[in-house]
Protein backbone atom coordinates (compact mmCIF):
# COMPACT_ATOMS: atom_id res chain seq x y z
CA UNK A 1 0.00 0.00 0.00
CA UNK A 2 2.75 2.13 0.80
CA UNK A 3 4.31 1.60 -2.70
CA UNK A 4 1.02 2.10 -4.11
CA UNK A 5 0.78 5.55 -2.71
CA UNK A 6 3.99 6.50 -3.69
CA UNK A 7 3.14 5.39 -7.06
CA UNK A 8 0.13 7.38 -6.98
CA UNK A 9 1.60 10.52 -5.87
CA UNK A 10 4.48 10.08 -8.62
CA UNK A 11 2.53 9.90 -11.17
CA UNK A 12 0.33 12.61 -10.44
CA UNK A 13 3.46 14.84 -9.78
CA UNK A 14 5.24 13.49 -13.51
CA UNK A 15 1.38 14.09 -14.98
CA UNK A 16 2.27 17.61 -13.65
CA UNK A 17 5.12 17.75 -14.41
CA UNK A 18 4.66 16.67 -18.44
CA UNK A 19 1.68 19.14 -18.96
CA UNK A 20 4.22 21.70 -17.49
CA UNK A 21 6.44 20.77 -20.08
CA UNK A 22 3.89 20.81 -22.86
CA UNK A 23 3.07 24.01 -22.12
CA UNK A 24 6.62 25.56 -22.17
CA UNK A 25 6.99 23.63 -25.60
CA UNK A 26 3.81 25.45 -26.80
CA UNK A 27 5.01 29.27 -25.70
CA UNK A 28 8.36 28.01 -27.64
CA UNK A 29 6.81 27.13 -30.58
CA UNK A 30 4.74 30.36 -31.06
CA UNK A 31 7.69 32.48 -29.85
CA UNK A 32 9.28 30.57 -33.18
CA UNK A 33 8.64 31.86 -36.92
CA UNK A 34 5.93 29.73 -38.32
CA UNK A 35 8.04 28.97 -41.40
CA UNK A 36 11.30 28.34 -39.29
CA UNK A 37 11.29 24.48 -39.94
CA UNK A 38 10.05 25.14 -43.55
CA UNK A 39 13.64 25.09 -45.17
CA UNK A 40 12.00 24.06 -49.04
CA UNK A 41 10.13 26.79 -50.69
CA UNK A 42 7.56 25.98 -53.31
CA UNK A 43 6.82 29.04 -55.98
CA UNK A 44 4.09 28.93 -58.21
CA UNK A 45 5.81 30.68 -61.72
CA UNK A 46 2.21 33.01 -62.23
CA UNK A 47 4.57 36.02 -63.33
CA UNK A 48 6.76 34.71 -65.93
CA UNK A 49 4.32 31.93 -66.69
CA UNK A 50 1.12 32.72 -66.05
CA UNK A 51 -0.62 30.86 -69.53
CA UNK A 52 1.68 28.37 -70.79
CA UNK A 53 0.50 26.00 -73.34
CA UNK A 54 3.87 25.26 -74.50
CA UNK A 55 7.06 25.15 -73.20
CA UNK A 56 10.89 23.48 -73.51
CA UNK A 57 13.11 22.77 -70.62
CA UNK A 58 16.59 21.92 -70.37
CA UNK A 59 18.82 20.28 -67.51
CA UNK A 60 21.89 22.97 -67.14
CA UNK A 61 23.44 21.24 -64.16
CA UNK A 62 23.42 17.40 -61.81
CA UNK A 63 21.02 14.93 -63.19
CA UNK A 64 17.66 14.43 -62.83
CA UNK A 65 14.63 12.61 -62.87
CA UNK A 66 11.62 13.06 -65.37
CA UNK A 67 8.29 11.48 -64.41
CA UNK A 68 5.06 11.24 -66.56
CA UNK A 69 2.43 9.09 -66.82
CA UNK A 70 4.02 6.15 -64.68
CA UNK A 71 7.47 6.15 -66.57
CA UNK A 72 10.77 7.77 -65.55
CA UNK A 73 13.41 9.16 -67.49
CA UNK A 74 16.87 10.27 -66.57
CA UNK A 75 18.27 13.69 -67.51
CA UNK A 76 21.80 14.68 -67.34
CA UNK A 77 23.13 18.15 -68.34
CA UNK A 78 22.09 19.14 -71.65
CA UNK A 79 19.41 16.69 -72.26
CA UNK A 80 16.41 18.51 -73.57
CA UNK A 81 12.31 17.98 -73.37
CA UNK A 82 9.31 19.73 -74.51
CA UNK A 83 5.60 20.01 -72.73
CA UNK A 84 2.60 21.13 -75.55
CA UNK A 85 -0.86 20.48 -75.78
CA UNK A 86 -3.37 20.22 -78.44
CA UNK A 87 -7.20 20.42 -78.82
CA UNK A 88 -7.16 16.61 -79.00
CA UNK A 89 -4.28 15.38 -76.02
CA UNK A 90 -1.72 16.74 -74.17
CA UNK A 91 1.99 15.12 -74.89
CA UNK A 92 5.88 15.18 -73.92
CA UNK A 93 8.44 14.96 -76.65
CA UNK A 94 11.77 13.79 -75.09
CA UNK A 95 14.58 12.68 -76.56
CA UNK A 96 13.59 10.26 -79.68
CA UNK A 97 10.41 9.57 -77.99
CA UNK A 98 7.07 11.29 -77.90
CA UNK A 99 4.44 10.03 -76.13
CA UNK A 100 0.60 11.39 -74.93
CA UNK A 101 0.17 12.26 -71.17
CA UNK A 102 -2.06 10.32 -69.49
CA UNK A 103 -1.64 12.98 -66.70
CA UNK A 104 -2.17 15.65 -65.99
CA UNK A 105 1.12 16.28 -63.78
CA UNK A 106 5.14 16.07 -64.83
CA UNK A 107 7.98 16.20 -62.33
CA UNK A 108 11.29 16.63 -62.85
CA UNK A 109 13.54 15.98 -60.12
CA UNK A 110 17.46 16.38 -58.70
CA UNK A 111 18.96 14.90 -55.92
CA UNK A 112 22.52 16.60 -55.97
CA UNK A 113 20.82 20.36 -56.64
CA UNK A 114 20.30 20.49 -59.86
CA UNK A 115 19.70 23.69 -62.24
CA UNK A 116 17.60 23.79 -65.34
CA UNK A 117 16.14 26.22 -67.29
CA UNK A 118 12.70 26.55 -69.00
CA UNK A 119 11.29 29.02 -71.95
CA UNK A 120 8.01 29.32 -73.97
CA UNK A 121 8.26 29.57 -77.88
CA UNK A 122 10.00 33.42 -78.53
CA UNK A 123 11.23 33.87 -75.15
CA UNK A 124 14.34 33.55 -73.72
CA UNK A 125 15.48 30.90 -71.20
CA UNK A 126 15.29 31.26 -67.44
CA UNK A 127 17.07 29.49 -65.23
CA UNK A 128 15.96 27.70 -61.94
CA UNK A 129 17.45 26.09 -58.92
CA UNK A 130 15.68 23.12 -57.42
CA UNK A 131 12.96 21.04 -58.71
CA UNK A 132 10.11 21.41 -60.80
CA UNK A 133 6.84 20.26 -60.90
CA UNK A 134 4.29 21.44 -64.22
CA UNK A 135 0.56 20.32 -63.54
CA UNK A 136 -2.16 21.31 -66.27
CA UNK A 137 -5.25 24.17 -64.36
CA UNK A 138 -7.56 25.11 -66.20
CA UNK A 139 -6.34 24.11 -69.19
CA UNK A 140 -2.79 25.60 -69.41
CA UNK A 141 0.29 24.60 -67.75
CA UNK A 142 1.24 26.23 -64.34
CA UNK A 143 4.45 25.83 -63.00
CA UNK A 144 5.96 24.65 -59.49
CA UNK A 145 9.40 25.28 -58.74
CA UNK A 146 10.97 23.74 -55.22
CA UNK A 147 13.85 24.74 -53.65
CA UNK A 148 15.88 25.49 -50.78
CA UNK A 149 15.29 28.45 -48.76
CA UNK A 150 18.03 30.37 -48.76
CA UNK A 151 18.52 29.39 -52.72
CA UNK A 152 15.47 30.88 -53.13
CA UNK A 153 16.19 34.53 -51.44
CA UNK A 154 19.27 34.41 -54.33
CA UNK A 155 16.76 34.44 -56.90
CA UNK A 156 14.58 37.49 -55.16
CA UNK A 157 17.10 40.00 -53.70
CA UNK A 158 18.70 41.01 -57.09
CA UNK A 159 15.36 41.52 -58.78
CA UNK A 160 14.23 43.44 -55.88
CA UNK A 161 17.24 45.23 -55.70
CA UNK A 162 20.22 45.19 -57.89
CA UNK A 163 23.56 43.18 -57.89
CA UNK A 164 25.27 46.24 -58.88
CA UNK A 165 24.59 47.78 -55.77
CA UNK A 166 27.27 45.04 -54.01
CA UNK A 167 29.72 47.40 -55.19
CA UNK A 168 28.68 50.33 -53.06
CA UNK A 169 25.45 49.45 -51.23
CA UNK A 170 26.30 45.79 -50.17
CA UNK A 171 25.00 46.68 -46.78
CA UNK A 172 21.58 47.30 -48.08
CA UNK A 173 21.56 43.92 -49.92
CA UNK A 174 21.71 42.44 -46.65
CA UNK A 175 19.02 44.41 -45.26
CA UNK A 176 17.13 43.08 -48.53
CA UNK A 177 17.89 39.72 -47.96
CA UNK A 178 16.69 40.07 -43.70
CA UNK A 179 13.53 41.70 -45.33
CA UNK A 180 12.74 39.49 -48.06
CA UNK A 181 13.71 35.81 -45.62
CA UNK A 182 10.94 37.57 -43.19
CA UNK A 183 8.16 38.55 -45.74
CA UNK A 184 8.80 34.64 -47.06
CA UNK A 185 7.60 33.61 -43.49
CA UNK A 186 4.79 35.78 -43.03
CA UNK A 187 3.27 35.26 -46.66
CA UNK A 188 4.10 31.38 -47.46
CA UNK A 189 0.79 29.38 -47.59
CA UNK A 190 1.11 25.65 -47.22
CA UNK A 191 4.66 25.75 -47.81
CA UNK A 192 3.90 28.03 -51.10
CA UNK A 193 4.24 31.29 -52.49
CA UNK A 194 4.87 32.69 -56.04
CA UNK A 195 6.91 34.62 -57.87
CA UNK A 196 4.93 37.79 -58.68
CA UNK A 197 5.96 41.08 -57.45
CA UNK A 198 2.18 42.18 -58.05
CA UNK A 199 1.34 39.40 -54.99
CA UNK A 200 4.52 38.68 -53.14
CA UNK A 201 7.90 39.47 -54.02
CA UNK A 202 9.48 39.45 -57.04
CA UNK A 203 11.80 35.67 -57.73
CA UNK A 204 13.48 35.35 -60.74
CA UNK A 205 15.67 32.16 -60.02
CA UNK A 206 19.16 31.19 -61.00
CA UNK A 207 18.91 34.02 -63.94
CA UNK A 208 19.17 36.98 -61.81
CA UNK A 209 22.23 35.45 -59.13
CA UNK A 210 25.05 37.56 -58.78
CA UNK A 211 26.88 39.54 -55.63
CA UNK A 212 23.65 39.77 -54.05
CA UNK A 213 23.91 36.68 -52.78
CA UNK A 214 27.05 36.72 -50.75
CA UNK A 215 24.56 39.03 -49.11
CA UNK A 216 21.65 36.23 -48.91
CA UNK A 217 24.43 33.79 -46.93
CA UNK A 218 25.96 36.61 -44.89
CA UNK A 219 22.55 37.12 -42.91
CA UNK A 220 21.82 33.43 -42.87
CA UNK A 221 18.84 32.76 -40.96
CA UNK A 222 18.11 36.21 -39.78
CA UNK A 223 14.63 37.81 -39.82
CA UNK A 224 13.28 40.85 -38.10
CA UNK A 225 10.53 39.84 -34.81
CA UNK A 226 8.69 41.70 -32.94
CA UNK A 227 10.26 43.04 -29.96
CA UNK A 228 8.02 41.70 -27.58
CA UNK A 229 6.34 38.12 -28.83
CA UNK A 230 9.28 37.28 -30.96
CA UNK A 231 6.80 36.43 -33.85
CA UNK A 232 8.45 37.45 -37.58
CA UNK A 233 6.70 40.88 -38.39
CA UNK A 234 4.58 41.70 -41.19
CA UNK A 235 7.26 43.17 -43.25
CA UNK A 236 7.01 45.89 -46.07
CA UNK A 237 9.20 47.87 -48.52
CA UNK A 238 9.21 49.42 -51.51
CA UNK A 239 11.73 51.15 -54.26
CA UNK A 240 11.05 54.80 -52.71
CA UNK A 241 9.43 56.18 -50.88
CA UNK A 242 9.64 59.87 -52.10
CA UNK A 243 11.69 61.36 -49.15
CA UNK A 244 8.50 60.36 -46.92
CA UNK A 245 7.68 57.44 -44.86
CA UNK A 246 4.34 56.52 -45.13
CA UNK A 247 1.82 54.58 -42.36
CA UNK A 248 0.14 51.33 -43.50
CA UNK A 249 -3.29 52.66 -41.97
CA UNK A 250 -2.74 54.73 -44.56
CA UNK A 251 -2.55 52.67 -47.25
CA UNK A 252 -4.42 49.43 -46.16
CA UNK A 253 -6.27 50.59 -42.79
CA UNK A 254 -4.30 48.07 -40.69
CA UNK A 255 -2.01 49.60 -38.17
CA UNK A 256 1.12 48.57 -37.37
CA UNK A 257 3.59 49.23 -34.92
CA UNK A 258 6.55 48.66 -36.77
CA UNK A 259 6.05 51.49 -39.01
CA UNK A 260 5.83 54.74 -38.71
CA UNK A 261 5.03 57.85 -40.67
CA UNK A 262 8.13 60.54 -40.84
CA UNK A 263 10.46 62.27 -43.46
CA UNK A 264 13.08 59.97 -44.94
CA UNK A 265 16.31 62.28 -46.28
CA UNK A 266 18.22 59.44 -47.45
CA UNK A 267 15.57 58.96 -50.00
CA UNK A 268 16.21 62.59 -51.65
CA UNK A 269 18.24 62.96 -54.05
CA UNK A 270 18.46 59.35 -55.69
CA UNK A 271 16.72 57.02 -57.87
CA UNK A 272 16.66 58.53 -60.97
CA UNK A 273 13.13 58.78 -62.20
CA UNK A 274 11.54 57.19 -58.99
CA UNK A 275 12.77 60.40 -57.17
CA UNK A 276 11.28 62.63 -59.12
CA UNK A 277 8.64 61.97 -62.09
CA UNK A 278 6.23 63.95 -64.36
CA UNK A 279 2.74 63.08 -65.66
CA UNK A 280 0.90 65.22 -68.34
CA UNK A 281 -2.69 64.94 -69.29
CA UNK A 282 -5.09 66.80 -71.88
CA UNK A 283 -8.14 68.27 -69.82
CA UNK A 284 -10.26 66.22 -72.10
CA UNK A 285 -8.65 62.91 -72.43
CA UNK A 286 -8.77 63.05 -68.24
CA UNK A 287 -12.47 63.86 -68.34
CA UNK A 288 -12.90 60.77 -70.75
CA UNK A 289 -11.05 58.71 -68.60
CA UNK A 290 -13.76 59.27 -65.52
CA UNK A 291 -16.76 59.54 -67.88
CA UNK A 292 -16.73 63.58 -67.29
CA UNK A 293 -16.56 66.34 -69.67
CA UNK A 294 -13.15 68.26 -69.84
CA UNK A 295 -11.95 68.82 -66.83
CA UNK A 296 -11.59 72.07 -65.11
CA UNK A 297 -10.32 71.33 -62.27
CA UNK A 298 -9.00 68.71 -59.77
CA UNK A 299 -8.80 69.06 -56.10
CA UNK A 300 -6.02 66.77 -53.83
CA UNK A 301 -6.76 65.42 -50.04
CA UNK A 302 -3.45 64.35 -48.57
CA UNK A 303 -2.25 62.88 -45.33
CA UNK A 304 0.96 64.45 -43.81
CA UNK A 305 2.97 62.69 -45.60
CA UNK A 306 1.65 64.42 -49.03
CA UNK A 307 0.25 61.41 -50.49
CA UNK A 308 -3.14 61.66 -52.19
CA UNK A 309 -5.81 60.11 -50.83
CA UNK A 310 -8.74 61.50 -52.13
CA UNK A 311 -8.74 63.12 -55.55
CA UNK A 312 -12.45 65.36 -56.52
CA UNK A 313 -12.53 66.48 -60.40
CA UNK A 314 -15.08 68.93 -61.74
CA UNK A 315 -15.50 69.29 -65.47
CA UNK A 316 -16.95 72.25 -67.48
CA UNK A 317 -20.32 71.37 -67.50
CA UNK A 318 -20.75 71.63 -63.50
CA UNK A 319 -20.19 67.36 -62.95
CA UNK A 320 -18.21 66.49 -60.07
CA UNK A 321 -16.45 62.67 -59.29
CA UNK A 322 -14.14 61.37 -56.01
CA UNK A 323 -12.33 59.05 -55.85
CA UNK A 324 -9.49 57.16 -54.23
CA UNK A 325 -5.75 58.71 -54.63
CA UNK A 326 -5.45 54.95 -55.64
CA UNK A 327 -7.69 54.48 -58.32
CA UNK A 328 -6.65 57.85 -59.80
CA UNK A 329 -3.10 56.20 -59.75
CA UNK A 330 -3.75 53.29 -61.07
CA UNK A 331 -5.78 54.66 -63.78
CA UNK A 332 -3.26 55.82 -65.44
CA UNK A 333 -0.10 53.57 -64.04
CA UNK A 334 2.27 52.23 -67.49
CA UNK A 335 1.75 48.86 -68.49
CA UNK A 336 4.61 48.48 -69.96
CA UNK A 337 8.68 49.86 -68.80
CA UNK A 338 8.54 52.98 -66.51
CA UNK A 339 10.19 56.52 -67.50
CA UNK A 340 10.48 59.89 -65.71
CA UNK A 341 6.98 60.43 -67.80
CA UNK A 342 4.81 57.65 -65.90
CA UNK A 343 2.11 57.96 -63.44
CA UNK A 344 4.13 56.04 -59.84
CA UNK A 345 2.75 56.50 -56.79
CA UNK A 346 0.33 58.94 -54.82
CA UNK A 347 3.00 61.47 -53.41
CA UNK A 348 2.34 63.84 -56.25
CA UNK A 349 1.26 67.85 -56.57
CA UNK A 350 -1.34 68.97 -59.91
CA UNK A 351 -1.02 72.06 -62.06
CA UNK A 352 -3.19 73.21 -64.45
CA UNK A 353 -2.42 74.97 -67.59
CA UNK A 354 -4.62 76.37 -69.89
CA UNK A 355 -3.53 76.52 -73.90
CA UNK A 356 -2.05 79.55 -75.23
CA UNK A 357 -2.91 78.37 -79.44
CA UNK A 358 -0.25 80.99 -81.09
CA UNK A 359 3.18 80.51 -82.37
CA UNK A 360 4.85 80.83 -79.12
CA UNK A 361 3.13 78.35 -77.46
CA UNK A 362 5.14 76.32 -74.78
CA UNK A 363 6.44 72.98 -75.68
CA UNK A 364 6.96 69.86 -73.34
CA UNK A 365 8.76 66.77 -74.29
CA UNK A 366 7.67 63.80 -73.55
CA UNK A 367 10.57 61.85 -73.45
CA UNK A 368 9.23 58.43 -71.73
CA UNK A 369 7.33 57.70 -75.14
CA UNK A 370 9.64 57.69 -78.05
CA UNK A 371 7.52 55.72 -79.84
CA UNK A 372 5.10 58.30 -80.45
CA UNK A 373 6.92 59.80 -82.82
CA UNK A 374 8.59 62.42 -79.97
CA UNK A 375 11.90 63.56 -80.04
CA UNK A 376 13.93 63.49 -76.67
CA UNK A 377 16.03 66.21 -77.44
CA UNK A 378 16.48 69.62 -75.35
CA UNK A 379 13.93 71.86 -76.79
CA UNK A 380 11.98 70.01 -78.57
CA UNK A 381 8.59 68.10 -78.32
CA UNK A 382 4.91 68.40 -79.54
CA UNK A 383 3.14 71.47 -79.00
CA UNK A 384 1.33 71.98 -75.40
CA UNK A 385 -1.88 72.09 -77.07
CA UNK A 386 -1.95 68.90 -78.64
CA UNK A 387 -0.45 66.15 -75.78
CA UNK A 388 -3.09 63.89 -75.09
CA UNK A 389 -1.30 62.23 -72.01
CA UNK A 390 2.39 61.04 -71.02
CA UNK A 391 1.11 57.26 -71.98
CA UNK A 392 -0.91 58.06 -75.63
CA UNK A 393 1.39 60.89 -77.10
CA UNK A 394 0.12 63.76 -79.42
CA UNK A 395 -2.94 64.07 -80.99
CA UNK A 396 -3.38 65.13 -84.97
CA UNK A 397 -5.57 68.59 -83.53
CA UNK A 398 -4.85 70.49 -80.94
CA UNK A 399 -7.02 70.73 -78.20
CA UNK A 400 -8.41 73.55 -76.09
CA UNK A 401 -9.18 72.68 -72.66
CA UNK A 402 -5.43 73.08 -71.33
CA UNK A 403 -3.72 70.41 -69.88
CA UNK A 404 -2.80 68.59 -66.32
CA UNK A 405 0.37 68.72 -64.95
CA UNK A 406 1.02 66.03 -62.09
CA UNK A 407 4.70 66.40 -60.55
CA UNK A 408 5.24 63.25 -58.22
CA UNK A 409 7.85 61.56 -55.82
CA UNK A 410 8.73 58.00 -55.24
CA UNK A 411 7.41 54.66 -56.45
CA UNK A 412 5.63 52.44 -54.66
CA UNK A 413 3.17 52.75 -51.27
CA UNK A 414 6.06 54.37 -49.37
CA UNK A 415 5.30 52.07 -46.21
CA UNK A 416 8.52 50.59 -44.31
CA UNK A 417 12.13 50.33 -46.78
CA UNK A 418 12.88 52.37 -48.98
CA UNK A 419 14.73 50.29 -51.28
CA UNK A 420 16.99 53.66 -53.07
CA UNK A 421 17.22 55.14 -49.53
CA UNK A 422 19.18 51.78 -48.05
CA UNK A 423 21.32 52.45 -50.70
CA UNK A 424 22.28 55.85 -50.08
CA UNK A 425 22.64 54.70 -46.32
CA UNK A 426 24.72 51.59 -47.20
CA UNK A 427 27.34 54.36 -49.21
CA UNK A 428 27.08 56.43 -46.57
CA UNK A 429 28.70 53.71 -44.25
CA UNK A 430 25.72 52.28 -42.15
CA UNK A 431 25.25 48.83 -41.61
CA UNK A 432 22.50 46.80 -42.81
CA UNK A 433 21.47 46.93 -38.81
CA UNK A 434 21.33 50.47 -38.93
CA UNK A 435 19.54 50.17 -42.05
CA UNK A 436 16.59 47.77 -40.75
CA UNK A 437 16.40 49.72 -37.05
CA UNK A 438 15.79 52.99 -38.97
CA UNK A 439 12.83 52.23 -41.34
CA UNK A 440 11.59 49.13 -38.78
CA UNK A 441 10.45 49.89 -35.25
CA UNK A 442 10.38 47.60 -31.96
CA UNK A 443 11.92 44.72 -33.55
CA UNK A 444 15.11 42.48 -33.05
CA UNK A 445 17.39 41.12 -35.70
CA UNK A 446 17.07 37.06 -34.46
CA UNK A 447 18.75 33.92 -36.14
CA UNK A 448 16.19 31.12 -36.94
CA UNK A 449 18.13 27.54 -36.27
Amino acid sequence: MFFHGCGVKQSAFLSKAFCLLFVVMLFLITLTPNAALAREVTVKLVWQFPETSWLEIEVRQGSYTLDYNDFSVSLTAGDRCQIGQSSMANFLAVGDRFVILEKNKIKLTSENQGIFRIREPEKDWISYRGNLSIVKENGCWKLYNSLEQEDYLKGVVPIEMSNAWAAKGFEALKAQAVAARTYLLKNINDGVITDSPDIHQAYLGKSVEGAASQAVTATTGEVLADQDTGRPISIFYSSHNGGYMEAPQNVWQNQDAHYTSTPDPFSNGIGGYTDHWRFVIAADVLGKAFDLAPVRQVKLAKYVSGRVYRVVLQDWLGNEKTVSGGDFVRKFYPEGSLSSDSFLGRLFKVEYIMPVLQKNTPEISLTGNPSAGISTEKGTGPLLSRIKSSNDGIAEKPGIYGVFVFNGRGWGHGVGMSQWGAYDMAMQGYSYQDILNYYYKNIDLVKME
